[in-house]
């Protein structure tokens, strides 16, 4: 969906004033529990999961593309 209607930089604003909503804080989360583990000193599992994560995220990013590409503009 293409926001047409807001003036430039309004998604941004909104992100910055609720930063525990969008999935923004999702991110520092996962990184926490990551450090959490390397400090348990389980550095194979927390890279394992870190490359998981990273593959996770790209495949989603190329299909959301390839879904906007699809759907042409709105």
């Amino acid at each position: 969906m293409y926001d047409n209607i807001s003036p430039p930089g309004a998604w941004k604003e909104e992100m910055d004033r609720a930063p525990w909503g969008y999935g923004q804080e999702q991110n520092k989360r996962v990184q926490d529990a990551l450090a959490t583990m390397r400090l348990r000193s389980m550095w194979t599992e927390a890279a394992v999961l870190e490359q998981e994560i990273t593959t996770l995220k790209a495949q989603v990013k190329m299909m959301q593309e390839m879904l906007d590409e699809a759907q042409g503009p709105c």
